[in-house]
Order: structure tokens, then C-alpha cells, then sequence
């Protein structure tokens, strides 16, 4: 049987990065994942995220109407 010892864990939900590709350039390091949906969860919580943005936006200009 052979043991294959992986390198990294993902920064999300902390499983073995297996494949390559599933990153993510931080501004201080670079995050891997184990998979698309980490990094896109990742990028929903940790990311700023225009649609945020732009719904605060819609409710300023509700206020002032």
C-alpha cells in the first residue's frame, strides 16, 4: 500500500489539498482549498462583496426618499 502525504490543508474546512488550482491570492499569503466550493465559500464570507456594497447603497437612498 502506498502513503501519500499531502502538504497543505485547506483553509476552510481544513481537508487535504489534493489538487492544484483551488487558490486564492490573500493579501498577505495564499489560501488553498481542497475544493471550488471552499473557495467559494470562502470568497462569499472573507471577500468583500460588490452586491453587499450595492444593496447598502439601495437602502441609503431608500432612507432619503
Amino acid at each position: 500500500m502506498v502513503t501519500v502525504k499531502y502538504n497543505k490543508n485547506c483553509d476552510l474546512c481544513g481537508l487535504p489539498v489534493e489538487i492544484d488550482g483551488f487558490s486564492l491570492e490573500a493579501s498577505q499569503d495564499t489560501k488553498s482549498f481542497c475544493c471550488a466550493g471552499c473557495l467559494s465559500i470562502y470568497q462569499l464570507i472573507y471577500t468583500n462583496n460588490p452586491l453587499t456594497e450595492n444593496k447598502d447603497q439601495t437602502n441609503n437612498n431608500n432612507e432619503d426618499i
